[in-house]
């Protein structure tokens, strides 16, 4: 068994400040011991950046790296800089030594959230039957209970219609899931989530329009509701 080896990342520090988002006046260079792993495990390889004539960018939400939390292993580690490559469905870190971008072994990863301007969590499963973009199984979590809400965030090609630099350009689909006790829905329509979830229609009508949710224009929300609707439920049977 290889001996583990400690990585230290930068936090603050001008030749990552491209990649790295800062807040604050000026930058302060200073290392913090972050995050201990074996080389097995944070590493599956530097990451190669598309290429560059592909418009936009391979990630979730931002192409910067964010101070966030993961658990590797069923340990946790904050303030670990990430991206999540939704291209790829693959995790990464930074190497400050050699100013590379690091692929996180996804069968290690337990759950990770971005510090972005809102939390964002994700869990990794380990398969979901009948889906075929599953990929690394990594999907957006929410919902606290017996129920929740996974949402697979994926990013494409195609090509450029128009005359431009580009010869490609990424665009994001995303794939919407139930999970209740230990069982997985691929979402379709509204009917099929609250027949999923055993909720009462009237209610779910009512309150959705309270609201002002609807399914068709509002999926993440919506089902959100209904989540918090189901979990509200089972801890008043308790």
């Amino acid at each position: 068994m290889k001996a583990p080896v400690l990585v230290f990342f930068l936090v603050f520090s001008p030749y990552i400040n491209e990649v790295f988002s800062q807040n604050g006046n000026g930058l302060e260079i200073t290392y913090r011991k972050n995050i201990t792993l074996d080389q097995e495990v944070i590493s599956g390889g530097y990451f190669v950046d598309p290429p560059k004539e592909y418009e936009g960018h391979p990630y979730f939400i931002t192409r910067n790296f964010e101070s966030s939390e993961i658990t590797i292993n069923g340990l946790n580690y904050k303030g670990v800089p990430l991206l999540y490559n939704i291209w790829e469905d693959q995790v990464l870190t930074f190497h400050p030594i050699h100013k590379q971008k690091i692929l996180i072994r996804s069968d290690k990863i337990n759950a990770f959230t971005l510090q972005l301007d809102t939390s964002v969590s994700f869990v990794r499963l380990e398969d979901n039957p009948s889906y075929s973009h599953h990929g690394s199984g990594i999907y957006e979590s929410l919902g606290d209970g017996p129920a929740r809400l996974l949402i697979k965030h994926r990013k494409l090609t195609r090509s450029k219609r128009e005359v431009s630099i580009f010869s490609k350009e990424f665009y994001e689909e995303q794939d919407y899931f139930l999970k209740k006790n230990g069982e997985i829905l691929k979402v379709a329509n509204r009917k099929q989530a609250i027949d999923f979830l055993a909720l009462e229609k009237k209610a779910v009508k009512r309150l959705s329009r309270a609201s002002n949710l609807y399914f068709r224009t509002d999926k993440k929300d919506y089902l959100s509701l209904l989540v918090e609707l189901y979990n509200q439920a089972q801890d008043e049977k308790k």
